[in-house]
């Protein structure tokens, strides 16, 4: 299942992966007064991150065989170092495009001068609407203003059938206990709902975790396209990396260090993308 449609959305048009709405909570991105947005200062200024961006001229991904047309429009996923954005276009890929190939820095600056809406932080608003709640007495979609209230997300990408899921359950769960961070489990592999909620409660680690039929589809976003079996990935609301790193036997205390470095509102771009740089195996 794709994430973004193969053109611009016209006026009004509602992206069909988008939440309704009425179901986001007040989000304002606005700030005129904040230093125009250049490359040098796109990812320090991530409340900015337009959800779209769209191709500037025509640009054929590396290795890929078509060349996808200007005005092919997708979502961005984060901007990464050396001038990249990830992008997903879809049926078309998911791919690093040189930020100078976009409409990247035109359409954040909208966002900062309030020429352009931005109802939510971009990750908040892919995510927020295709959680279950683990937690909850009865089976129920993770209401999206409790995903909305964080601005740290610890995402836990694992086959549930493994032999060492419970493992790695029992060394996340304590983090449950966080206001600060929220954790969220893309099952790999095919894990009916009912059946993956009851796994978890049976665990004690009630997290919430993406639906069974969109889990591979966002792994994919947000990951490489042959990631390790276990992957933690520690982020912004927006989507700006903290932490990346294979699920190894030292994997937790590596992690615990990171959140106390990183987390926090005052969390310093340039350092965090050090810390991913060093937590790379």
């Amino acid at each position: 299942m794709g994430l973004a449609l193969a053109a611009t959305p016209h006026a009004g048009a509602e992206h069909p992966l988008s939440p309704p709405a009425p179901a986001l909570p007040p989000h304002d991105a606005l700030d005129a007064k904040a230093a125009a947005i250049t490359e040098e200062n796109l990812l320090a200024s991530e409340r900015f991150w337009p959800y779209y961006v769209a191709l500037q001229t025509p640009w054929q991904p590396p290795g890929a065989e078509r060349t996808l047309p200007r005005g092919s429009a997708g979502v961005l996923v984060r901007v990464e170092e050396a001038g990249l954005a990830r992008v997903d276009f879809g049926r078309d890929g998911r791919y690093e495009v040189p930020i100078a190939r976009t409409d990247l820095l035109d359409r954040a600056n909208q966002v900062r001068v309030g020429e352009a809406e931005k109802l939510a932080p971009n990750f908040v608003m892919a995510l927020g609407p295709r959680l279950v709640d683990s937690a909850s007495a009865s089976p129920r979609p993770l209401p999206f203003r409790q995903m909305a209230a964080h601005a740290r997300f610890l995402c836990v990408f694992a086959d549930p059938s493994d032999s060492k899921f419970k493992k790695l359950a029992a060394s996340l769960a304590p983090l449950q206990e966080r206001e600060d961070l929220l954790t969220i489990l893309f099952p790999r592999g095919e894990h009916p709902d009912f059946k993956m909620r009851l796994t978890l409660r049976s665990l004690k680690w009630t997290v919430p975790f993406v639906y069974d039929h969109l889990s591979e589809s966002y792994s994919r976003m947000l990951l490489s396209e042959d990631p390790p079996p276990v992957t933690i990935l520690l982020q912004t609301g927006e989507g700006r990396v903290l932490f990346q790193r294979e699920w190894r036997s030292d994997t937790a205390s590596s992690l615990s260090s990171a959140i106390e470095r990183v987390l926090g509102e005052d969390s310093d771009p340039t350092a965090a993308t050090d810390e991913v740089a060093r937590s790379q195996p």
